[in-house]
C-alpha cells in the first residue's frame, strides 16, 4: 500500500488576533483583565464567562485582551499572561468562557524548580542506593 506522507510545520496561530498597542487597549480592559486573572488564580478550577451585545464586540474585546496579556508588565518587568478561549458549544456566538492565567513556560518553571528542590533535599537525606532497580512490568502487552 503506497502512502504520500509529508512534513507540516506547525507555527503558533498568531494571524488570527491583530496585536493592538498597549496605549490603544482601553483602561476598563486592563483593570478587569487584571481583576479576572487574580480571581482565577484564586479560584483555578473555573473559567470566566463574558456575554455581549454582538459578535463583532467579543471580537474586539477579544482583540484587547489578547493583546493586553501579550504585552503585560509589571513595574517594566514584561510579565505576559496566557488567554484561553474555552470550546463553547451550544452557547450564542456572543458568548465567550475563557480563562486567563500564568504562561505555560512559567508554570513548567516553577515546578520543575520545585521538583529539583525536593529532589535535591531527598538525595541529601539518603544515602545514595547501590541496589539495582527492578524493571517494571509490561502491562496491557500479551
Amino acid at each position: 500500500m503506497a502512502r504520500q506522507i509529508s512534513y507540516v510545520p506547525t507555527a503558533p496561530d498568531r494571524g488570527s488576533v491583530a496585536v493592538l498597542p498597549v496605549d490603544a487597549i482601553p483602561a476598563d480592559v486592563i483593570a478587569e483583565v487584571e481583576e479576572v486573572y487574580a480571581a482565577l488564580k484564586a479560584n483555578p478550577n473555573g473559567r470566566m464567562r463574558a456575554t455581549f451585545d454582538s459578535k463583532e464586540e467579543l471580537h474586539q474585546y477579544m482583540t484587547q485582551v489578547v493583546s493586553y496579556c501579550a504585552q503585560r508588565a509589571v513595574e517594566g518587568i514584561a510579565t505576559p499572561l496566557r488567554f484561553r478561549k474555552s470550546p463553547t458549544k451550544n452557547l450564542p456566538d456572543n458568548i465567550m468562557d475563557y480563562r486567563i492565567g500564568d504562561p505555560i513556560a512559567a508554570k513548567d518553571e516553577a515546578q520543575t524548580t520545585a521538583e529539583t528542590v525536593a529532589t535535591s533535599e531527598v538525595a541529601t537525606a539518603e544515602e545514595p542506593s547501590t541496589k539495582a532497580t527492578p524493571a517494571k512490568p509490561k502491562v496491557g502487552r500479551k
